[in-house]
């Protein structure tokens, strides 16, 4: 398949979220010539559009250290505390920015709230569009360029620059895309699961891209489920606030309190026990057949609407469901991944030229995210790839010594409909390597995701170009699902977002540590780097 038109620019950055989006506004600032490359329009269809709107951090008198302790205690004990250290001192300045850039907000201690303009009404209010708007609004005024509507299917890095092989249906062609360096911020895989509140796009690209590449990958085995999701048969999933759904009433078909059950304590359930309730809510509904509730009828709205996210909800779960009159059914779905490349304080990887950002990345979330940190993580570890990626890409020509990707195999001609396939992994991915584990379960996935991208490879002859885009992007999603299963096998307990029925307990002596894999000729490298303690009790890599 031959490249017909050649894009230059210093920095590429693939992904126009949070993360993308402030790395291209710092790399921008900085003096280099940017472009920020997505399948869609600039912030259209990545998380941050659909996320919550409230970031974590040391806020509106929340310290520093009591951010950290949070952060830490959610993640288990696998963070990488450098970078809980950095966004602790970070976060603040991040926050002023959007302030700075004219986004609306709201303060609440250790919480920075974007606020919608308007009221939603009983339409769907989507808070992280404001997010969005001031980031795109900000990158347009200091001349960052979008290239949309392309895939990139593959990236060569190295000390020359950088080259991704970039397809695009709508121009019904292949491009290449040199430059000095690459930012990964293309979101986790959160669309590979059967359930969950991802845009339908967001299937693992930045986590296979940067695999293929040769970039170190960690912590894959870890990702996360948002506990309370609506799950009304017929009605679209829908997210009820950490805060929402402390003030219901969670329980099973014969009325059990499953926080109760569980010896769930903390508060909120949903931001500081992620994990514990995702899996006690999975094991009530296999155990009632779906019917687990959150009851929601006893609350008013004066106690609603004192969360002013959730009160932008009251007129939507009214309408739409009913929500103050009768019991809901509720669900886990897939939400974050916890894992990706592995990269140091300035989001460099281990291969040069290439730089990853946010949900792409794995480490500081360690085995579970804290509620409200994720787009901390973009902000804060956005800004710092694009500065470093700006310094680095100094006199590399734009990458025009950068050796071009391989070319892609072609197994022969399509057997199977590329939607056909992207529907049963999403299965396989919710049957065998979601919220609950174990070793034969995770073997049979295993192979059914291999037999996918064995048949999602088969392309030899497709010339329908949106037909080649959906085979392309199950290859990547089948790729960064492999990956998942396969960590997911070889972590031998239970810890945080990752739960083996086999191993139910955690294993603080064989497991308290990183898996780690790197791509090399003859296949997959895993290894296990244990976390030892230093004098003063702060983990280390040993």
């Amino acid at each position: 398949m031959e490249t017909t038109e050649t894009l230059r620019a210093d920095v590429w950055i693939i992904g126009s979220g949070a993360a993308g989006l402030m790395a291209a506004i710092k790399a921008k600032l900085a003096g280099a010539d940017v472009a920020v490359v997505g399948k869609s329009g600039p912030g259209k269809g990545t998380s941050t559009t659909f996320a919550v709107g409230a970031l974590a951090g040391p806020w509106d008198g929340l310290s520093e250290e009591d951010y950290k302790e949070r952060v830490l205690t959610a993640g288990r004990g696998l963070n990488e505390t450098e970078m809980v250290d950095i966004a602790a001192a970070e976060a603040g300045a991040r926050f002023q920015d959007l302030i700075d850039w004219g986004m609306t907000t709201k303060s609440a201690p250790g919480v920075f709230m974007a606020l919608p303009k308007g009221d939603p009404g009983d339409k769907v209010p989507v808070w992280g569009r404001e997010i969005v708007h001031t980031l795109v609004a900000k990158a347009e005024e200091v001349g960052v360029r979008f290239i949309n509507n392309l895939v990139v299917r593959s990236i060569a890095a190295g000390e020359d620059g950088v080259c991704l092989s970039a397809y695009g249906a709508r121009q019904r062609q292949w491009f290449e895309l040199r430059g000095g360096a690459v930012i990964l911020a293309a979101g986790g895989a959160g669309a590979l699961f059967l359930h969950h509140d991802n845009p339908k796009r967001i299937g693992g690209d930045a986590h296979t891209l940067a695999y293929e590449a040769g970039c170190v990958m960690q912590d894959m085995e870890f990702v996360q489920f948002y506990p309370v999701a609506i799950a009304e048969p017929g009605k679209q999933i829908f997210l009820i606030e950490p805060e929402g759904a402390d003030l219901g009433h969670l329980s099973n078909a014969v009325g059990e309190d499953i926080l109760d059950k569980y010896d769930i304590t903390v508060r909120p359930a949903a931001t500081h026990a992620r994990d514990a309730l995702s899996q006690a809510l999975f094991k009530e509904i296999e155990e009632h057949d779906g019917a687990v509730y959150i009851d929601l009828t006893h609350v008013t709205k004066e106690e609603w609407c004192a969360n002013p996210i959730s009160a932008t909800k009251w007129a939507y779960l009214d309408a739409n469901f009913n929500a103050w009159k009768q019991k809901l059914r509720v669900a886990p779905v897939a939400h974050f991944s916890g894992g990706g490349a592995r990269t140091d304080a300035h989001g460099a990887t281990n291969i040069p030229g290439l730089y990853a950002a946010g949900e792409a990345t794995g480490g500081m979330h360690g085995a579970n995210r804290m509620g409200g940190n994720a787009l901390t993580e973009c902000l804060v570890f956005g800004q710092r790839a694009g500065l470093a990626a700006t310094e680095f890409a100094k006199d590399k020509d734009k990458g025009s010594k950068a050796a071009a990707p391989a070319p892609l195999p072609s197994a022969g001609a399509p057997q199977e409909d590329a939607d056909d396939l992207r529907a049963e992994l999403c299965q396989i991915m919710w049957q065998y390597g979601g919220i609950r584990r174990d070793a034969a379960g995770l073997a049979t996935g295993l192979e059914k995701v291999r037999a996918i991208a064995a048949q999602a490879a088969r392309i030899r002859g497709v010339n329908e170009p949106r037909k080649l885009e959906k085979f392309l992007e199950t290859q990547l999603a089948a790729g960064a699902a492999e990956l998942i299963i396969q960590a997911a096998s070889r972590r031998e307990e239970s810890r945080g977002t990752h739960a083996r029925a086999d191993f139910p307990a955690a294993d603080d002596k064989k497991w308290r540590g990183h898996l780690k894999v790197v791509r090399q000729a003859d296949g997959p490298n895993w290894w296990f780097d244990a976390l030892a303690e230093d004098e003063d009790g702060i983990q280390a890599a040993e």
